[in-house]
């Protein structure tokens, strides 16, 4: 009973001011690689449950680390082009792609059928897919970064499949889709609690994904997120197994985190110090 009632005060003290918005697939892209300068390779590959996915491919250096980026839940990869430009810029080969439901060749139906969806296994298995890919295409290590919606898909990817990652940096966790509902007042509208058992695996709730993590994470903490609370965040990154590290963004918030001086320098520099070890499932050599 005491464990229940102090269950319940949590969720009074992080549930957010205003209720968090599900997800809103874009159908358009707002821009193309070329207008940020970027040139990037169309491909597609299969998802985890063989679903075809549509990214894009942006070379790195000879022998770069890849990093795969999860999108947030708006809009399309094309968002992340930013991004892309800063990882790419600091030595690393990028993979973007779509979640399925997001991106050309949708229509309004498709945002229709996620109304009030926070998140689904079916988006872990298009991040399954696109980390393999990554490593198929020769990157001898390959890490996931994501925010939003993308850090819960991140780290159940990596979760997944171990020798698919190297190392996974997040940034906004929630614990389970159902508490999620419940913080952000979502789990009243009739019937979204029933879709997200069905779309949603236990094994790919954050805080079971982190338990069976067998890469290093960084957990991203932006201080004034009150989506996905940085108290929440770290509660989550702490049940990992394997070496996590945390990075606190005090005047961040859930939304932009990225434009803090220096951030990509900090991302950057965390993954390339696990480029040390040989990538995940594979043996030294000489060894």
């Amino acid at each position: 009973m005491r464990g229940m009632r102090l269950g319940v005060i949590l969720l009074a003290l992080l549930a957010p001011s205003h209720p968090a918005a599900a997800v809103e697939p874009g159908t358009k892209h707002v821009a193309l690689p070329a207008a940020l300068g970027l040139v990037a390779e169309d491909v597609r590959f299969p998802a985890g449950d063989s679903v075809q996915v549509s990214g894009w491919w942006f070379q790195g250096p000879k022998d770069a680390a890849i990093v795969v980026v999860a999108s947030r839940g708006t809009g399309t990869m094309a968002d992340m082009l930013p991004a892309v430009r800063e990882l790419q810029a600091r030595g690393f080969g990028v993979l973007s792609f779509d979640y399925r439901g997001f991106g050309p060749g949708n229509g309004p139906e498709a945002a229709d059928s996620l109304k009030y969806v926070m998140f689904s296994s079916q988006w872990v298995e298009d991040m399954l897919g696109a980390l393999r890919y990554a490593r198929s295409r020769g990157g001898r290590h390959v890490f996931a970064w994501g925010q939003d919606l993308g850090g819960a898909v991140a780290l159940a990817a990596a979760a997944r499949e171990r020798v698919s990652c190297d190392g996974v940096a997040v940034e906004g966790l929630f614990r389970t889709s159902q508490e999620f509902l419940l913080m952000n007042g979502t789990a009243s509208v009739p019937g979204v609690t029933d879709i997200h058992r069905r779309l949603v695996q236990g094994s790919d709730e954050p805080t079971s994904a982190a338990s069976r993590l067998m890469v290093p994470l960084l957990a991203v903490l932006a201080g004034k997120d009150d989506v996905t609370p940085a108290a929440v965040t770290k509660l989550v990154a702490g049940r990992a197994p394997v070496r996590w590290d945390v990075w606190a963004i005090p005047e961040a918030k859930h939304f932009g985190a990225e434009q803090t001086p220096g951030y990509f320098n900090k991302i950057a520099q965390w993954f390339k110090q696990w480029m040390a070890f040989p990538p995940a499932g594979r043996q030294p050599e000489g060894g």
